[in-house]
């Protein structure tokens, strides 16, 4: 993403946020200087002006024109940072629980989608990871492993070799790209196919049924590496 993107996910609108680089940039300028910099009429310079300084990226600077002049980034990401901790943490508390899901069996389409999810669970680990998957899709995921490493939690990972990680299990063989197998505390299964397409499909469920069939499948898969190759990472078994 751009910088023009990054402002924009602030919720500064294009115009605002080109207004907001310029500011940051050039100094105070009044509207008409900004309206001939960018190349915007002067109404909808005057507008985005009014609107970013609503929004808290410009203040008004005194004197016989009105002009305008960018607030600091560190004091406006300070700002929108404190604004959408209070309003995420407004909307978390006061959001109605779900009724309980009639179906157990969630399909997830996307990769964005996917990788939040896959990322979410992790994070809310309490005991046990297991996690099979290519050394790309890993990478997405090292952080928020780093995260359970931290809180001392089991974590078994099948992957391509040479990757390591202290602090967790790590058995290696070949893993096709794109195919992903996570089981979460031994109560979630996320499984099924990430791409960079919109073809990117998983299976989400908290079926137990269906965790234990892939939690054994997975098992199996850790017996025959260990079967046919060096012992894991770390020297652990399950």
């Amino acid at each position: 993403m751009s910088l023009l993107d990054d402002l924009m996910e602030t919720g500064l609108t294009r115009h605002e946020a080109r207004l907001y680089i310029l500011l940051a940039t050039e100094g105070s300028l009044t509207g008409y200087e900004a309206a001939k910099l960018t190349g915007m009429s002067r109404s909808n310079a005057y507008l985005s002006l009014a609107g970013l300084t609503e929004k808290g990226g410009a203040v008004c600077v005194d004197g016989d024109v009105r002009r305008y002049s960018a607030v600091p980034a560190d004091e406006f990401c300070q700002n929108k940072k404190q604004h959408f901790d209070t309003v995420l943490k407004s909307i978390e508390d006061r959001m109605p629980a779900p009724r309980a899901a009639a179906e157990p069996f969630l399909t997830i389409k996307g990769r964005v989608n996917i990788v939040n999810k896959m990322r979410h669970l992790i994070r809310q680990t309490e005991k046990r990871i297991y996690l099979s998957l290519a050394a790309e899709e890993l990478a997405v995921v090292l952080e928020d492993l780093r995260s359970v490493i931290e809180k001392k939690l089991k974590v078994v990972v099948i992957t391509e070799a040479p990757f390591e990680l202290p602090g967790i299990t790590v058995y290696y063989t070949e893993k096709k790209q794109g195919q992903i197998r996570l089981i979460v505390d031994s109560e979630w299964v996320l499984t099924g196919e990430i791409s960079r397409n919109s073809e990117s499909t998983c299976l989400f469920s908290r079926h137990q049924a269906l965790v234990s069939l892939f939690k054994e499948s997975m098992i199996n898969e850790i017996r025959l590496i260990s079967m046919t190759s060096q012992p894991p990472d770390k020297g652990e078994t399950t």
